[in-house]
């Protein structure tokens, strides 16, 4: 008995997989016909879109669209005869897009119930389709033969859509009564299934009854007995052991909960054990995220407490430069000025380098200007090269793209930090940064980068060593020219965190050839806005009216010195709340806004002025603060803060950031020197 229910279960199972099979299959059919019918529609769609459009790409999607109802031919042309073609038949399914999965089983189940009334009309009801589809072909040629002739009129294309737009009526109703006859032959072979496999279960659960009566008495002093055995462990007595009084399979499972409970007793003191080792782990674990917590705010603290000084020590010291008359003077604020820019590039780099320790560096993707971010880079770093006598050059590829998506602040630091690099390294000479466009293609583009220099140059064996961390070319150089050796590796993290290339060609006493390769998506708009690269030292700020929200004495008074100095108006604010009350009174034109201030902060302040009306809440806001917090930059754009400037600032940056914003909204108030 229990071998005649072993022989029904198998029969079961095989009948179960056949059905599962030829319903996937029907599935996959059903779907192909959903296809093969989108198809059609698309290209009757792009066909009449182009005699409107007069558009090749319409024409083309209108080809492409046809290969799928092409496809389907070919499947239905391979299986039809006497001799079916398998291979051609598969071909003819891919080009109809169906899933390479469902190939193989729709194929079978063609050759299996073709003969079937129901798949016999809906292959008929296919075939006269396909005539349609001819005529569509032939169509499609004469519309775009009509269309690329000049000479032919308009009523002879309105003939032609006609004629188009008629064929479509009636390959719909083809296609409609294509989906009721599959549509039935469907639910047909659902009703057999059904059947085959209720009568199968029926005979099986018969036989089960059967043998669970016959067995039952022989198994329930066994069961009764593991049970017994189960409900002591359950209770925590992990010292039962259970009788086993045969040896069939109640025995055998009997065996089995007596090794069960063996070999949870020691699994049992083995996890006391982990147990002890892993609140050790945790608690360790626990103390190391601290301490890279402390150590982030610790950074991030140290940051402002410094930049906030060297803002002031830095933006007076050049200040005091223009003022000097002696030699001697000059030189001695030249070489403060020096000091303070290492210093604040050390300190950049070690902050770079801690968040790229600790994975916290992301990447924004929002629409910029390569050109501009180049310029902007070369703006930034013009001063120091000045300072050697060196010039940088700037040359950009005239097929370069006016707009990618990437992350600008990123590609900025990469520029600046490879500029910075050369202009440590090299003496007498020039620098070249440049650009060109390397690959395209649809959606994307390859831009190659290049920052070259005639400075000392690097010896071949020391060229993989000076992107490592703490490196220079020379352990020397480290007091010759300064730095702590992060600066390149910086770079070639960025790069690499961008899925880009970095490269580098030098020689000692040649100088050196950095270039890299970036990938951005392709930015589209209908229009573009050509920006103009205008040196702000160039530029008269009179007539333009800045608020200045700083509540650091000192930095008041040098925010406010450098724009008297090129002719801004300025008034100040101590706070955000005073800024709002003045910027409610009288009417400015941008606000430089420091974060963190007492009474009511940057951020606040910049929302609330967002929420005004009266046409006010559209004045530009620049965030100019010592805060150099993972995300800080992106903060501030969420709170309506139009652009960001790190203290200590350069002047030309900032003059640049304001006559950019003041221009773009009242082009009326710059004007040129």
């Amino acid at each position: 008995m229990i071998g005649i229910m072993a022989l029904l279960l198998v029969l079961e199972f095989c009948t179960l997989w056949w059905a599962l099979g030829t319903l996937s299959a029907t599935r996959a059919f059903v779907n192909g016909e959903g296809l093969w019918s989108k198809g059609q529609k698309n290209a009757v769609t792009s066909l009449l879109l182009y005699a409107h459009s007069r558009d090749e790409n319409d024409y083309r999607d209108y080809l492409d669209f046809l290969k799928v109802p092409m496809g389907d031919r070919k499947l239905r042309l391979s299986l039809s005869g006497s001799k079916p073609d398998i291979v051609a038949a598969r071909r003819g399914m891919l080009e109809g897009r169906n899933h390479p999965a469902d190939v193989d089983g729709v194929i079978r189940l063609f050759l299996r119930f073709k003969n079937v009334s129901f798949l016999k009309d809906a292959i008929a009801i296919w075939s006269a389709a396909d005539s349609s589809l001819d005529q569509l072909m032939q169509m499609g040629t004469t519309l775009h033969q009509q269309i690329g002739t000049a000479s032919t009129s308009k009523q002879e294309i309105d003939a032609s859509l006609s004629r188009i737009k008629q064929l479509n009526i009636t390959v719909t109703q083809l296609e409609d009564d294509f989906s009721l006859t599959l549509g039935a032959g469907a639910r047909w072979l659902e009703r057999t299934v059904l059947w085959l496999m209720l009568a199968l279960s029926l005979t099986i659960g018969a036989i089960s009854l059967l043998v669970a009566i016959s067995v039952s008495r022989s198994i329930v002093k066994g069961v009764r007995e593991i049970i017994r055995g189960t409900g002591l462990v359950s209770e925590g007595v992990l010292n039962t052991r259970i009788n086993v009084y045969s040896d069939d399979e109640i025995g055998r499972l009997a065996q089995a909960f007596n090794q069960m409970i063996d070999t949870l007793e020691r699994n049992f003191q083995q996890i006391q054990q982990l147990e002890d080792t892993g609140v050790n782990l945790k608690r360790d674990k626990e103390r190391a995220e601290a301490s890279e917590k402390a150590k982030q705010l610790f950074l991030a603290k140290m940051s402002h407490e410094i930049r906030t000084p060297m803002n002031a020590i830095l933006g007076f010291a050049r200040l005091l430069e223009e003022s000097l008359t002696t030699r001697e003077q000059q030189e001695y604020i030249r070489i403060i000025i020096k000091s303070g820019d290492s210093l604040l590039i050390i300190l950049n780099d070690i902050l770079d380098f801690s968040r790229m320790e600790a994975g916290k560096i992301t990447f924004e993707n929002a629409p910029f200007s390569p050109g501009d971010v180049m310029h902007t880079a070369k703006l930034m770093m013009e001063p120091r090269a000045r300072q050697k006598g060196l010039a940088i050059e700037c040359t950009i590829d005239a097929q370069l793209p006016e707009k990618v998506m990437g992350d600008s602040v990123r590609l900025n630091q990469v520029l600046l930090n490879l500029l910075s690099n050369a202009i440590k390294f090299t003496s007498l000479g020039s620098i070249r940064l440049s650009a060109r466009l390397a690959e395209t293609h649809e959606a994307s583009c390859w831009i190659e980068f290049e920052v070259a220099d005639t400075g000392i140059g690097i010896p071949a064996e020391q060229q993989e060593r000076i992107f490592e961390s703490f490196e220079q070319v020379a352990n020397t150089n480290a007091h010759r020219f300064g730095g702590i050796g992060l600066g390149l590796s910086i770079v070639k993290q960025l790069i690499e965190m961008q899925q880009g290339e970095l490269f580098i060609d030098s020689r000692p006493g040649a100088g050196s050839r950095f270039h890299f390769r970036l990938s951005f998506m392709k930015y589209h708009e209908t229009e573009t806005a050509v920006a103009e690269n205008t040196s702000p030292v160039d530029i008269n700020g009179n007539g333009i009216r800045v608020l200045v929200a700083e509540d650091n004495r000192i930095n008041q008074m040098l925010v406010m010195k450098v724009l008297k100095k090129q002719g801004f108006e300025t008034a100040l604010a101590e706070n955000g709340q005073i800024a709002l009350e003045k910027y409610r009174q009288t009417d400015f034109d941008i606000i430089l806004m420091d974060l963190q201030m007492p009474v009511m902060d940057g951020y606040e302040a910049a929302q609330r002025i967002r929420l005004m009306d009266n046409g006010k809440n559209g004045i530009p806001i620049i965030a100019l603060s010592a805060h150099t917090f993972q995300g800080e930059y992106e903060r501030c754009m969420a709170m309506g803060i139009n652009d960001f400037i790190s203290k200590p600032f350069e002047r030309e940056e900032l003059y640049s950031k304001i006559l950019h914003l003041v221009k773009n909204r009242k082009p009326e108030k710059i004007s040129v020197l």
